[in-house]
């Protein structure tokens, strides 16, 4: 029983490092030793570039935010890369020409990361802002991330996701919480270095650091935000440059969005073993501990509750603890079939939205064992 108590004790130990303790202590740390860099409002030119697959239901909308946006118009340019739709996406594009937005098409579908290298490819200026069809930003977004270029140690800068509440919309309430707790995350990891991975929804870079990204990866933020590391540039966050979208209508299409980029992440993670040896540098430790563990959490969940269950006749601890995991279970699956029926989970909804997560996670997980196709595993989610 030593051995499986061990096991036990050292799956706590990360799970809690994973939720808790690597948050507070990160905050803590970058409170009293802040890497500073210079800030100012500069205006380089800028390539605005929108991926957007049959997005016919938000791409106007889309579009007519972004021009509204606060920054200098003659510093920049619109592109919006709309390759293999087959709805209006391209057509409703072209409506906006004489305002000067891009259209870049081929029928031919190839997946996000091909799409994106081609769009880079077409971009003039030298800042590019990557942003999704259905995330639309504030108006002065553009230009609180571009500031950080002033200093040239900056390679890429990441504002916020604002996820929005609506009823209607099954995730919003679990996703809003994620990101919030994500941003305060993301902050303070960026104040002692860069942050692990830049959120392709509102991220801004260097052109000249861009390096085109292999098109069977999912994760290009991830990929890109390695690729300016290992350039000897910082990465950082921003949260006061924001960007809000919605939220997944149902959680089934919350849970593909999920698996798929658990798949992308697993991916990376198995291309970047170097950079990403939580032994051999700070970075590699905070991708583990922010990252990697989430990313396999659905394992860490099974063997803390088979090992648990081995251990409910050793002590008080382990039958209340085992008594507690059974309960959260069982609310979530009260939940689940709650959602099914079309009712809402109320106090079932965290632990059942929790556990979709999880197991879209190891979905994830047996896509990258399979080796499935990246377009093929691709699901849109209702707008």
């Amino acid at each position: 029983m030593i051995l499986v108590q061990t096991l036990f004790w050292i799956v706590f130990v990360a799970i809690c490092l994973h939720y808790v303790l690597f948050g507070v202590i990160v905050t803590l740390v970058s409170r009293l030793f802040k890497l500073k860099h210079k800030i100012s409002d500069i205006t380089p030119s800028v390539s605005f570039i929108i991926a957007a697959y049959n997005e016919e239901r938000v791409i106007r909308e889309k579009i007519l935010s972004d021009l509204k946006t606060a920054y200098p118009k003659d510093k920049i340019e619109f592109i919006v890369v709309s390759d293999g739709s087959s709805d209006r996406t391209p057509e409703i594009v072209s409506e906006f020409s004489e305002q000067g937005v891009v259209s870049i098409f081929q029928p031919q579908r190839q997946g996000k990361t091909a799409a994106l290298n081609r769009a880079v490819a077409a971009a003039k200026n030298e800042i590019i802002v990557f942003s999704d069809a259905n995330s639309m930003f504030r108006p002065d977004a553009i230009s609180k991330l571009v500031r950080h270029f002033a200093d040239e140690n900056i390679g890429g800068v990441c504002g916020r996701k604002s996820v929005l509440q609506h009823q209607d919309r099954k995730a919003s309430i679990g996703d809003n919480l994620y990101w919030r707790y994500e941003s305060s995350l993301k902050q303070a990891e960026s104040h002692l270095g860069s942050i692990p991975t830049a959120d392709g929804e509102i991220f801004a870079l260097r052109k000249d650091l861009f390096k085109e990204v292999p098109r069977e990866l999912i994760n290009d933020d991830l990929v890109i935000t390695f690729d300016i590391l290992q350039q000897g540039k910082r990465v950082i966050y921003d949260q006061d440059a924001i960007t809000e979208e919605e939220a997944s209508i149902t959680l089934k299409d919350d849970f593909n969005v999920k698996s798929r980029m658990v798949y992308g992440g697993i991916q990376v993670i198995s291309l970047y073993k170097k950079l990403l040896n939580p032994v051999a540098s700070w970075f590699g430790f905070q991708f583990f501990i922010h990252k990697t563990l989430r990313y396999f959490m659905w394992a860490l969940l099974a063997a803390i509750l088979l090992t648990n269950a081995l251990l409910v006749g050793s002590g008080v601890f382990y039958a209340v603890f085992l008594a507690l995991q059974l309960a959260f279970y069982l609310m979530a699956f009260i939940g689940y079939h709650l959602d099914k029926k079309g009712a809402k989970a109320g106090i079932f909804y965290l632990p059942y939205y929790y556990c979709n997560v999880n197991l879209a996670a190891f979905k994830g997980f047996l896509f990258w064992r399979k080796q499935r196709s990246t377009v093929d595993i691709w699901k849109k989610a209702q707008r």
